[in-house]
């Protein structure tokens, strides 16, 4: 079914104001946390903060948010920016190309990138785990685990994720007991 002219409009509309929210919330807390805060980064912890209430499987999911910017704002007012910067570099080989179908635009040359969000409220599959926030990919970080939402997808290579581990442990994150 075809968009109407009226409908379209709305959409782009609603993706401009939800652009500006995300290009103020960057200027807001780089002047306020005196540090460097992208776009790219406000759009990945918003995203992370309402993936679980939203029921979100795609971070493309994000664009029919209809936010405020002071509700946004306080979404993010204890949100730890620094989590975002403690990524994991991977190859983007020990996942299946099947299960990353829509990242294929966004891996950049060196592979995947991980994120691991320290304080996580929510600590499912375990806590920490790792986020591949393109993809809605989560990884038990005890065992290798993904999950797309509360589904397992696949397991990880017992060598990929020590590495991953081992990535994690030079960032000073405490994980839980390997189980593989």
């Amino acid at each position: 079914m075809q968009k109407s002219e009226k409908e379209t409009e709305d959409s782009l509309n609603k993706i401009s104001e939800l652009d500006s929210i995300l290009n103020n919330l960057s200027e807001y807390y780089s002047k306020l946390r005196n540090e460097d805060i992208s776009r790219e980064e406000i759009f990945d912890s918003l995203y992370l903060v309402l993936k679980e209430e939203k029921n979100w499987e795609h971070p493309l999911d994000f664009w029919s948010l209809t936010i405020e910017y002071k509700k946004a704002l306080k979404l993010l007012s204890d949100f730890d920016f620094k989590t975002l910067k403690s990524t994991i570099e991977t190859s983007g080989e020990i996942i299946p190309k099947d299960l990353l179908m829509n990242y294929k635009v966004r891996i950049k040359s060196k592979g995947l990138i991980w994120i691991i969000h320290k304080y996580d409220a929510d600590p499912f599959p375990s806590n920490p785990h790792a986020h591949l926030i393109e993809s809605g990919i989560k990884l038990d970080l005890s065992n290798g685990n993904c999950f797309n939402k509360k589904e397992l997808v696949y397991t990880l290579k017992e060598k990929d994720l020590l590495f991953i581990r081992q990535k994690a442990e030079e960032k000073k994150f405490e994980l839980p007991k390997i189980e593989i």
